[in-house]
């Protein structure tokens, strides 16, 4: 619906305006009448409507110098002059001050309602033209924010660019990266199976909304990580800003926020170094939650004591890896870990301790000519190990890399072939008993998933399926050797559930527990006629 402005000095003229046509079926309703230019415009001010229609002739401000005011002020609005007057130099000032349409009086219905329809298609065009430039300016400045952010992913990640590109591209990309901070965020949360990737979003709508006056650019690093580029920042604004949207972000939501602030750079080709130091920053912040906000140049020095206690830890590792411990060895490294979380270690002191602990490992399993271990799914990735961020997942990650040490070495080529036979002998004794991967791992001491690859590369086929021949096989020795029942068969050969059994039985034989009976005894009958003599 379009809304009119009836301008005329005299009353008769605007009551006849008014009511000379149905507005409504035309698309247009009256929002209100003005007796000279003056009174106009101020009620194009308040009311804002689409479509003048204005006499020329009238004191105080006419229609032309009130379609010249609309032109600077209000050019959206669309002006229609009436006049009794077909006089050539209004025309061209009106054409001058973009008006719409020139109508004689009197005009008729018909004249008027081109004069309207003119002026809506003009103002359709319009908005179609300002829609199509902003949807062209937005992706216009999405394809740029896009190419910034590609640009800081790879300069962040050390991309393989050369100096000159680097450079020209930031200049050409409008990035000022001659003074600028690099952010880490982490989300954290006990709740388990939590969308980390909810709460990170989360987490940066916070902190934009925080960083009033600033342009954020947001580069993804892991599931609850992501690093945040600040071009030409106060260092104590973003400290501040960064500590309301922790705030925030503990006030209003289920996860508990932490960032790392990196020093102050001048360089784009530094920012790989500025993303690690918000890196050990923000892993520092997460110990503990008085100083949920640290940067970089706040990490605590660490003190000779604390490197003695943690070099005598790492010097019984190495002792008891060397003797073959395996229980000490994790107790050692349980107790490192401990101690790593008591005195809030920084992320690059705890990835120098992981790599001697990797280096111990590495030559261990060189010593036992096992380096094929190496390219083992147990291996320590000490890269992707520390982008996860997280020390609960990184104990444990080496952890289990220590242990698939202990079975690279278990498993030398002169004891698989033992393990295997010791394997194959306990279930054999045992199938009536229940059997699981953790206890036959136990039998060897080795892990369960180096067990189960073990055992299905020397035999050719998985643990649970030799177990479960080995009880068809004894179940089938019993069906014809016994008058057992079904369930008592299947319960002695280790499976309790007789139905369980049965569809298991006739999946490995072809042929149901029972049919399978029958079949031997009518086989065992016809061997015995066949052996009677013959009387005469």
């Amino acid at each position: 619906m379009r809304d009119i402005l009836l301008v005329d000095n005299e009353n008769a003229i605007l009551n006849g305006l008014a009511t000379c046509m149905d507005w409504q079926a035309h698309g247009c309703r009256i929002a209100a009448t003005a007796r000279n230019g003056l009174e106009a415009v101020h009620l194009i001010e308040q009311t804002e409507p689409d479509i003048v229609i204005s006499d020329i002739r009238m004191p105080d401000m006419d229609g032309l110098a009130l379609a010249k005011w609309v032109m600077e002020h209000a050019p959206q609005v669309k002006v229609i002059l009436l006049t009794g007057f077909p006089d050539f130099d209004y025309a061209q000032q009106a054409i001058s001050y973009r008006v719409v349409d020139f109508v004689l009086k009197p005009s008729t219905e018909e004249k008027l309602v081109q004069a309207i329809e003119k002026a809506c298609g003009q103002i359709d065009r319009e908005s179609d033209q300002r829609r199509t430039s902003r949807l062209l300016a937005d992706r216009e400045q999405q394809s740029l924010e896009l190419k910034r952010n590609l640009l800081l992913y790879d300069l962040i990640y050390r991309a393989n660019l050369s100096n000159m590109f680097a450079y020209h591209r930031v200049a050409e990309l409008g990035l000022n990266l001659l003074d600028y901070h690099v952010l880490r965020l982490g989300v954290a949360s006990k709740a388990p199976d939590c969308d980390y990737a909810a709460f990170l979003q989360h987490a940066q709508h916070i902190l934009q909304e925080c960083l009033s006056g600033q342009t954020p650019y947001f580069v993804p690093k892991a599931d609850r990580f992501c690093y945040v580029v600040l071009c030409k920042a106060d260092e104590a604004e973003v400290r501040s800003a960064c500590l309301r949207a922790v705030s925030i972000a503990g006030e209003q939501s289920e996860f508990l926020l932490t960032i790392g602030m990196s020093r102050r750079q001048n360089d784009p080709l530094a920012m790989h170094q500025a993303a690690r130091q918000a890196d050990h920053a923000q892993h520092f912040a997460e110990y503990s939650l008085q100083m949920p906000v640290v940067r970089y140049d706040d990490l605590p020095a660490l003190s000779p004591a604390v490197w003695k206690t943690v070099t005598d830890e790492l010097k019984l590792f190495e002792s008891a890896l060397e003797r073959h411990n395996r229980s000490c060895v994790e107790e050692t490294l349980a107790r490192l870990f401990a101690f790593v979380r008591l005195q809030k270690l920084p992320l690059s002191s705890v990835q120098r301790i992981c790599s001697i602990i990797h280096n111990f490992c590495v030559g261990l399993l060189f010593s036992y000519d096992r380096s094929d271990c190496l390219s083992d799914a147990q291996t320590l990735a000490l890269e992707p190990l520390f982008e996860r961020g997280s020390l609960d997942e990184i104990e444990q990650q080496l952890t289990d890399f220590v242990c698939g040490v202990f079975d690279g070495i278990s498993a030398a080529p002169g004891n698989i072939d033992s393990i295997i036979f010791s394997i194959k002998c306990y279930v054999d004794q045992n199938y009536a008993q229940p059997l699981s991967l953790e206890s036959l791992a136990s039998q060897v001491h080795l892990s369960t998933s180096y067990l189960s690859k073990l055992f299905k590369r020397e035999i050719g086929e998985n643990l649970s399926v030799y177990i479960l021949n080995v009880r068809i096989e004894h179940a089938k020795l019993l069906l014809r050797s016994t008058d057992m029942k079904t369930y008592e068969i299947a319960e002695a050969v280790g499976i309790g559930d007789p139905v369980y059994f049965s569809k298991l039985f006739k999946k490995a034989v072809g042929c149901k527990p029972k049919e399978y009976r029958a079949d031997g005894e009518r086989a065992t009958g016809q061997e015995i006629a066949a052996n009677m003599p013959v009387s005469c």
